[in-house]
């Protein structure tokens, strides 16, 4: 190889890493939001669906059951939209009124994530109206694939229109300190503070096949990304945005992976950005290792786990207007014995931050209970690993009405 040929090599190499390091802080600068992750990890065995759920404080997260053939409605008024349950779930709760996170018996697993650009449209007279709190119990009640719930929640004219409250409104219908003032004072954006904001979420959903679909609301209307593919999901921008950035690097990884050095340059910021590119990146990069995993689905779940850890924000974060991370759940949607539990039904796994433990609960156990609603609070048993299914107590559901968050059936 010549001179000139090396300096025109070496050249390239740096204009690459020039183009990065722009992009990088580019980046860095988009306007801050919470910054939950969510992640599909598939294998012959089946997916295993992972989400961090990042907050500016602690959401009262609890698991519960529900029992199919609840009679359910919307939270949203008069005009609520009522339904009755198909199917058994296990979802995570968020102060008590709205299902934020969860899976049902056919393997269906949805997660709500904030997304500031989101507008759920007015609804009309005639429209059929749904909580945001609820969304994610009416998928996991209604539907056993993505395709179903595809074109379930795709239908024109729509099927409900979603409500929601700003985060200040919330806050007012809560325990006094759920949500402290100097919480809702944080300047999220110039001239916005995190009490001005909506109270608004995208939702991912996959299912046993390791099929996924997104759905956003933008300007009213419901845009639906479904494709195998489409295994991550953070926050803003929207998601069409996500996947352009997403496939610059990609063909900036395919330069960079002729000289073996593309791992050097993953954007590492808290930015929804940069976590959607460092899980997707993590993702593909661990393909060529699934052959050995393929026999231990402990691996497998260990490996999902290890990619939603490194998109997590660590407790104590401080000085960049982010929420840190407050749990992080695991999904084990196919049929199949797991080796840690046991159990040939879908398993949930749940990590608190503020505990080293994970611990998780059996679709076939608490089915086994007979019970239709019953609630397990993780916060009042710190020290608790392993299965937990036998602690889960029976207590009526929780409502969605997020302005009046006590109803009829509490206990």
């Amino acid at each position: 190889m010549n001179l000139i040929t090396k300096k025109h090599n070496l050249m390239k190499k740096l204009a690459t890493i020039l183009v990065v390091f722009i992009t990088i802080l580019s980046m860095a600068v988009m306007p801050a939001a919470q910054a939950c992750s969510r992640l599909v990890y598939d294998s012959d065995n089946g997916p295993v669906t992972a989400r961090s759920m990042d907050w500016f404080h602690n959401p009262e997260a609890k698991l519960w059951f529900f029992e199919k053939g609840m009679e359910r409605k919307g939270g949203a008024g008069e005009q609520s939209l009522e339904w009755t349950s198909k199917y058994d779930s296990i979802v995570t709760s968020s102060y008590d009124i709205a299902t934020v996170d969860g899976i049902n018996e056919e393997g269906l697993v949805v997660n709500l994530l904030f997304l500031l650009e989101t507008s759920y449209g007015q609804p009309t007279e005639s429209d059929k109206t749904l909580s945001i709190g609820a969304w994610g119990q009416y998928v996991l009640d209604n539907y056993a694939t993505v395709d179903d719930a595809v074109k379930g929640l795709g239908q024109d004219p729509q099927p409900f229109k979603i409500t929601t409250v700003t985060l200040n409104q919330l806050a007012t219908s809560l325990r006094p300190g759920s949500i402290p003032d100097d919480i809702l004072s944080i300047e999220v954006l110039p001239g916005v503070t995190m009490g001005n904001l909506p109270f608004s979420l995208h939702m991912s959903i996959s299912d046993k096949t390791g099929n996924s679909a997104i759905v956003e609301y933008i300007k009213g209307e419901p845009i639906i990304h479904s494709k195998k593919e489409y295994d991550v999901l953070t926050n803003d921008p929207i998601f069409d945005q996500q996947l352009a950035i997403n496939s610059y690097w990609k063909t900036l990884y395919s330069s960079l992976n002729e000289n073996n050095i593309a791992g050097l340059f993953l954007p590492g910021t808290s930015s929804a950005s940069d976590r959607f590119i460092r899980a997707s990146y993590y993702l593909g990069a661990m393909e060529s290792n699934a052959e050995e995993y393929k026999e231990d689905r402990r691996s497998e779940l260990a490996a999902a786990l290890g990619i939603i850890r490194n998109v997590s924000d660590p407790l104590g974060l401080d000085g960049q207007d982010l929420g840190t991370t407050q749990w992080r759940t695991l999904a084990n949607q196919r049929n199949n014995v797991c080796k840690i539990t046991n159990d040939t039904d879908a398993t949930y796994f749940f990590e608190y931050t503020k505990n080293p433990n994970i611990f998780w609960a059996s679709m076939k156990k608490l089915k086994d209970k007979n019970l239709s609603s019953m609630v397990f609070d993780q916060t009042t048993a710190p020290y608790l690993s392993g299965d937990v299914s036998g602690n889960f107590q029976a207590k009526a559901p929780f409502c969605w009405d997020l302005l009046s968050p006590t109803c009829d059936n509490d206990d």
